[in-house]
């Protein structure tokens, strides 16, 4: 859990204190990064009180058995990003804690700047009363959204209303004269969540579709491009809409896919399909190798880790880099501030809407038939 001794800065991890009634377990306390000329003055407390963001990390880490190592890899990812944060006059003091052992007290997290986890929609539930009105960071559970409308919780992750929404304006921009555009579901589908969106979207855009269950039926219907959406939580139904217009337009058809990230993760889908059928998808994360900012962290990584950084390392660096650069930004009006301040992320992007409490950022995937993939559109960083 700590940098090694070669690193650019020095890391230290302190056990942490509790009264002895609370029953919970804190993992350690990390002061970020400590000159070693200066280590014990900074630690007796020679920096201002104002120069110090006090951050709170809850994560289910399962120290005590088999460590989560996902979890162990976002942490490192939290960290990366505070050595980055930290400047000779301000610094981050991360608390940790282990949300399997059990949840921060009200006192423990009273002077949080910034608290990020836990990572249940269970545990959020718990922390919410505890933290007295201050902003919790939601870093993963699509079902922790639901809290955002009535309490003072952000949920990082966009969700796949977002992918939906992103989808909807792709094809407006896409569509050309004589295009045909094919709402795919199954019988099972129909109605559902996910279609029942798409419909409205599509309608309030403007953007005449059909509903159809078999992409076959429409091959040689038109000469010009068939865009079909897939809009279905069936695997299968999924996996055979893929390769039918995958072999479509191997046979010299012109037809393009858009579908959620659901796509790049379905158990028995051979990724080659998904090129083949000239996927666009609309994804929450993913860290494009090309791009030079991830290549430099993935050297970075490498020289103090000795191995290939992952998704979770790259997710927890980007929520670190971005919550923490803007409390750093707006203090404690950072809740506030992220609704005018977009980021630009390794693996995911942040966009909120006036009420800043849901990320509707994602990240548009153009599946190409040589096997790459080009990220069409990506959102910039404002300093």
């Amino acid at each position: 859990m700590l940098l090694p001794a070669a690193a650019s800065a020095q890391w230290y991890l302190f056990p942490g204190k509790r009264q002895a009634s609370d029953s919970t377990a804190v993992a350690g306390k990390v002061l970020v990064p400590v000159d070693a000329e200066n280590a014990d003055a900074s630690l007796s407390g020679g920096m201002q009180a104002d120069s110090v963001f006090r951050v709170t990390l809850i994560l289910p880490f399962r120290s005590g058995a088999t460590p989560s190592s996902n979890f162990l890899d976002f942490y490192c990812g939290v960290l990366m990003a505070a050595d980055d944060l930290c400047s000779s006059d301000k610094q981050y003091e991360i608390s940790v804690f282990d949300s399997t052992l059990g949840l921060p007290s009200s006192w423990e997290i009273s002077d949080s700047d910034l608290i990020i986890g836990p990572v249940s929609c269970e545990d959020m539930q718990t922390i919410i009363p505890r933290a007295r009105g201050k902003y919790i960071v939601s870093p993963l559970d699509p079902k922790v959204a639901s809290l955002t409308s009535e309490f003072n919780v952000i949920q990082a992750p966009s969700g796949w209303e977002a992918q939906v929404d992103e989808l909807v304006l792709w094809i407006g921009e896409d569509l050309r004269a004589g295009d045909t555009v094919v709402l795919l579901q199954s019988a099972e589908d129909a109605g559902g969540e996910m279609t029942e969106r798409l419909a409205r979207k599509l309608s309030e855009a403007g953007i005449k579709y059909e509903i159809g269950s078999d992409p076959a039926m429409k091959e040689g219907t038109t000469s010009a491009t068939c865009r079909f959406i897939l809009a279905s939580d069936n695997d299968s139904f999924c996996s055979a809409s893929v390769r039918s217009i995958a072999l479509m337009n191997l046979r010299g058809g012109s037809n393009i896919l858009y579908g959620t990230s659901k796509l790049r993760s379905l158990p028995d889908l051979e990724v080659e399909s998904i090129h083949a059928a000239s996927a666009r998808i609309a994804a929450s994360y993913y860290a494009d190798p090309s791009d030079s900012s991830v290549r430099l962290f993935n050297e970075r990584y490498k020289t103090l880790f000795k191995g290939e950084p992952g998704q979770w390392v790259y997710q927890g660096y980007d929520l670190m880099n971005y919550f923490g650069g803007t409390l750093r930004y707006a203090g404690g009006d950072w809740p506030q501030k992220i609704a005018s301040c977009p980021g630009k992320g390794l693996q995911a992007d942040f966009r909120f809407g006036a009420a800043g409490k849901a990320n509707s950022a994602v990240r548009r995937l153009k599946y190409n038939s040589d096997n790459t993939i080009t990220v069409v559109q990506q959102m910039i960083w404002k300093e």
